[in-house]
């Protein structure tokens, strides 16, 4: 038989065809089932037997055996490290260094917290120049329990600082007390505003404010009319140019002599109106305080006569710096 009959006979005849299909569909369930066969045979060789299912199980067997005590072998240091076992085992000195201000006992000549020292102003003070001390003389006694503790004409020595008002001047909290007799005595303090009415008969509602109130001056009068003559040439100078309008609508200054010497005066007179207005700003007003002003020191603390000493002031300095 001829092969290329019998591929053409399976290929373009129904009957052939039909044979083709049976046999591959044939050879598909043998190779289906054979493989089952297989697997289900590999699995009958790994499930154990009935006769060995059937065996008892083997029964578990104790053994008791004494226990021996363990011994904890003695530890033996080494050369190396017995001399550090010696050193922690040793106590060592410990040093404590306590440092208590002691309280000083008071005397019996000091004055309370919160006197008031009616003082006068010696020197002129000013915010232009904030750095002028505050100096000023005791005119009252002070008396606690029948005893004189600072008299009269005593000194007192404070510095200035700005104050948040405007017609004030303000002091430091740091005061010297400075007896005639040349003792010494720092104490803190505020200096206060005293006002009276001028018949002496009551106090001004001001009496008692911190700081010490004093006169408005201007360093320069003219300084307004300056500015405003400035400010007022420079707009005229800027309205005499002469402009022309482009084709946009776009109003612009002609090119021209008149303009540029109109121009540059206008940008003098402008930069000399703001030197004008800060000048005015920073140093147009300050505040003096003249001689003969009277005010309070409010002494915030206790004031005690005994810790006053000549060259107080150098000790109590030494005592901080050494702290």
């Amino acid at each position: 038989m001829n092969i290329r009959r019998v591929i053409n006979y399976f290929r373009h005849t129904s009957s052939g065809l039909l044979l083709l299909f049976l046999g591959l569909f044939f050879l598909a369930l043998f190779f289906v089932h054979g493989f089952h066969f297989f697997n289900r045979r590999a699995v009958a060789a790994e499930k154990p037997s009935l006769d060995e299912r059937r065996k008892p199980a083997p029964l578990l067997s104790t053994v008791q055996q004494e226990m021996v005590p363990f011994k904890v072998p003695a530890a033996q240091p080494t050369p190396a490290l017995e001399p550090q076992v010696k050193m922690q085992a040793k106590a060592l000195p410990i040093s404590l260094y306590t440092s208590v201000d002691e309280e000083e006992p008071i005397s019996d000549q000091y004055a309370p917290f919160g006197r008031l020292l009616q003082c006068e102003l010696v020197n002129t003070v000013d915010s232009s120049n904030i750095d002028t001390p505050i100096i000023g003389l005791l005119l009252k006694d002070i008396y606690n329990q029948g005893r004189l503790i600072i008299p009269a004409g005593t000194e007192v020595h404070g510095k200035a600082q700005v104050d948040r008002s405007r017609e004030r001047i303000a002091s430091q909290n740091s005061w010297t007390l400075v007896w005639q007799t040349g003792e010494e005595l720092n104490v803190t303090g505020i200096a206060l505003d005293m006002e009276r009415q001028p018949d002496d008969s009551t106090w001004g509602i001001t009496d008692g404010s911190a700081g010490l109130r004093g006169e408005i001056l201007k360093t320069d009068d003219l300084a307004e009319i300056k500015l405003f003559l400035s400010t007022f040439i420079s707009a005229g100078a800027s309205a005499l140019q002469n402009t022309q309008t482009n084709a946009f609508g776009i109003v612009t200054p002609q090119a021209t002599a008149k303009n540029a010497a109109l121009a540059g005066s206008s940008a003098i007179l402008n930069q000399y109106a703001a030197q004008v207005l800060d000048t005015i700003r920073r140093e147009g007003f300050f505040v003096r305080v003249p001689a003969g002003k009277q005010f309070y020191l409010y002494v915030t603390q206790t004031i005690d006569k005994s810790q006053a000493k000549i060259g107080g002031t150098r000790l109590s300095d030494s005592k901080n710096i050494t702290k």
